[in-house]
């Protein structure tokens, strides 16, 4: 006869409790989100009793001793994060006590409570929300077209992509009908120090491929090998990666992957999934971001399909650099160039098999950010478009349902579902802040990199004849990001985007950060920098509400923003004129530097047919116009009269810098990933010369300079942020 065997498995503390058996958390009666190895941080400090657990118990208990994890920063992080699900302080602790280079010790009284262990429960589902989100109730997703939004950062970084955002939840999805069983089970996969991403199933499901770094490794990917449901992680690769992307094989025998590193180690590589040597099968064009990392297998092994640039392009109006999809036979090493699915198409890439063999799927981009995607025959024939899957963010990620009958993809940090045949997509709410997908082709799986890297807008003091330059300080800050801030010409205010109210907006604050208030309410599409006028009245700046790039201005004081009419397609990056009579402006995907009239009409084309131009800036003498150039795999700053015409190159500056024009000369960072510094070039001498190093940042971009031209503005990332989730019943 069964017997209730009692133990405590309950606790009390505060206004919380917890059920040691469930995995839950809860605060005044209400789920509180927390991850799995918090939560057994927690379990250890309360059953302590109040005595010390040090950090080795800690690293013993959350990890084997064959685990390569960075240690030090996974119990820093993990004893983060339960602060945070407890709203609690490390500088004025309330209930997790820090003793330096000792250990933690919980420091309120815990109430222990015994529970019969046969007491029948649901299946659990472990959250892995951040502080701030709650587990809800099984749902029907909703079939919302996707909200569309541009958004790569203009910096190599943005790699990992755009501007990806704050905190993730773990929910509950009532599945489809056929969909068994009746609940989803969300499981954080990996949750290690510094960033996962571009997760791959092996054939049976039951392994999971992904690229790692860590805190102090940003930039130098390998890639790990982690089996389900046990916490060793094998390191597959030892060649560190800006970026690298990865697919296992049909036949499970090997993991093919994409290394953009240093030229002789990038390429397409096949290595055996038990570890080993790599081969090397072809090269890959080198790209400014991640947006064609990215390899799929044939579903009979014998092909790798990956995008590249072509040597050449019939296309005048395309960039220089137009990446279309190749087959590389994984025996012989024979490439092949498959046609863009449309003439549209400035790019293709992000390929992906079927896996009954009949589709390829890929990313078509239409201009830049705006993209949809096509699938079409294996050969690269009877292309057509997907209806409804289309995006102004850009896609960061797609893959095949098991049946082969639907695609997934992650658009506007959402992941999306849509029949092949098309329609609306469908929005799967147990996944956010999503960056790449896997499913699984069997075992009813699938996985996704759940990322967040916020920039924050920082100033710095510029050197003056009595003081030097100060420290950069961070201005303004939100977990959910802010960037490219402008000082108004009156120095009264800040404009600046924000997605700190879910969605990328335009928003104005005091010069001192303070009274921050939102302007525009778009809900959804990807903004660009805004641009004052002259007399601080309203501010210009592009979105693709419509699904391409066009112009807007807004009234500082609020009201609705209105479209301006200039005549041309696709304009971005606008700047307002000194005399506040026209606007600069670039277009895609052509790439030219335009005027229009501040008030509407028919634009001026100032730059010539090459193409590759973005981002213009008018120059302090008001004759010509400063811009960047897209040339050679780098991006230049070059210049044109302001009447059009008379194009050349600012000689003296370096490649890839993020500038911004001044009086005599011009501001620019230069640097890499935690070892960026301000410079000035003075246009009259032709030098530049250092101004100060910037904190140890991840990335910089969104320049601008003060009305004074004493306050240095830029936008900069401290740390990025990803985990691989795990998703078990989908169907």
């Amino acid at each position: 006869m069964a017997t209730n065997r009692l133990s405590p498995v309950f606790a009390r503390f505060d206004r919380f409790e917890v059920d040691l058996s469930s995995g839950e958390l809860r605060k005044n009666g209400v789920a509180v989100a927390i991850q799995e190895q918090p939560f057994q941080v927690l379990r250890l400090l309360m059953k302590a009793d109040g005595e010390v657990v040090t950090r080795e118990q800690l690293r013993a208990a959350l990890w084997p001793e064959d685990t390569f994890v960075d240690f030090e920063h996974g119990v820093n992080t993990a004893v983060k994060k339960l602060r945070q699900a407890l709203k609690d302080s490390a500088e004025e602790p309330k209930f997790v006590e820090t003793l330096p280079k000792i250990g933690y010790r919980f420091i309120v009284p815990v109430e222990w409570v015994a529970e019969a262990h046969n007491k029948s429960a649901s299946q659990r589902v472990v959250a892995i929300a951040l502080p701030g989100t709650t587990p809800i109730p099984t749902i029907q997703a909703t079939t919302p077209p996707p909200r569309e939004s541009r958004g790569r950062l203009q910096i190599a970084l943005v790699a990992i992509g755009l501007l990806i955002l704050a905190a993730a939840g773990g929910y509950l999805l009532r599945p489809r009908p056929q969909a068994k069983p009746n609940e989803l089970t969300i499981i954080p996969f990996t949750t290690f120090p510094g960033f996962e991403i571009g997760p791959s199933f092996s054939p049976d499901g039951n392994q999971i491929v992904f690229a790692w770094f860590g805190y102090e490794k940003e930039f130098q990917f390998d890639l790990y090998i982690k089996q389900v449901g046990q916490e060793r992680t094998v390191q597959l690769t030892h060649h560190p990666a800006t970026f690298l992307g990865a697919a296992w094989s049909p036949d499970s025998r090997f993991i093919a992957f994409m290394r953009q590193a240093e030229p002789e180690a990038s390429g397409i590589f096949v290595i055996s999934s038990l570890g080993g040597s790599e081969r090397k099968l072809t090269n890959i064009t080198q790209y400014v971001d991640w947006s064609p990392i990215g390899l799929s297998w044939s579903a009979d092994g014998k092909w790798l399909a990956f995008a590249k640039a072509n040597s050449s392009t019939t296309n005048p109006n395309s960039s220089p650099e137009q990446f279309s999809i190749h087959l590389v036979n994984v025996d012989t090493t024979e490439e092949r160039v498959l046609p863009h699915p449309s003439p549209d198409c400035e790019h293709t890439w992000q390929p992906a098999f079927s896996p009954d063999g009949k589709h390829l799927a890929s990313v078509c981009v239409l201009t830049e950010g705006v993209a949809t995607i096509y699938v079409q025959t294996p050969d690269g024939r009877d292309a057509r478009e997907v209806t409804g899957a289309r995006s102004s963010e850009g896609f960061a990620g797609i893959a095949w349902a098991a049946d082969s009958k639907s695609l997934l993809y992650s658009s506007d940090q959402h992941l999306w579902r849509i029949p092949l045949a098309g329609g609306k997509p469908e929005k799967l709410l147990f996944a956010q802040d999503v960056e790449s997908v896997a499913v699984a082709r069997t075992g009813n799986r699938l996985a996704y990199a759940q990322v967040r890297h916020p920039g924050n807008i920082w100033q710095l003091e510029l050197p003056s004849q009595s003081k030097p330059a100060g420290p950069a300080t961070k201005l303004i800050s939100s977990s959910r990001g802010d960037a490219g801030a402008h000082i108004s010409p009156d120095g009264k205010s800040i404009a600046f985007q924000s997605w700190r109210s879910g969605n990328p907006e335009v928003w104005l604050s005091d010069r001192d950060a303070s009274n921050p208030v939102q302007l525009t309410s778009f809900g959804g599409p990807q903004i660009g920098e805004p641009s004052w006028s002259p007399d601080s009245r309203r501010i210009v700046f592009d979105v693709r509400a419509s699904g391409i790039a066009e112009l807007y201005v807004v009234d500082a004081e609020g009201g609705p923003p209105k479209l301006l009419q200039v005549g041309t397609p696709n304009a971005s990056n606008p700047f307002w004129s000194a005399d506040g009579r026209e606007i600069y402006f670039s277009t895609e995907p052509s790439g030219a530097i335009w005027n229009a009239p501040a008030e509407g009409g028919a634009a001026v084309r100032l730059t010539g047919e090459k193409g590759g131009q973005f981002a213009p800036q008018e120059a302090a003498d008001k004759t010509r116009v400063f811009f960047a150039k897209y040339e050679g795999g780098h991006e230049h700053v070059w210049s044109a009269s302001v009447n059009g015409g008379d194009e050349r190159p600012v000689t003296g500056l370096p490649a890839d810098i993020r500038w911004v024009a001044a009086k005599n000369g011009m501001y620019f960072v230069n640097g890499d990933p935690r070892h960026y510094s301000l410079h000035y070039f003075d246009f009259s001498t032709q030098h530049a010369r250092k101004i100060a190093d910037l904190p140890g940042l991840f990335a910089v971009w969104g320049t601008s300079l003060s009305p004074d031209g004493r306050t240095f503005l830029f936008t900069g990332i401290e740390h990025s942020e990803g985990d691989i989730v795990l998703v078990e019943g989908f169907q």
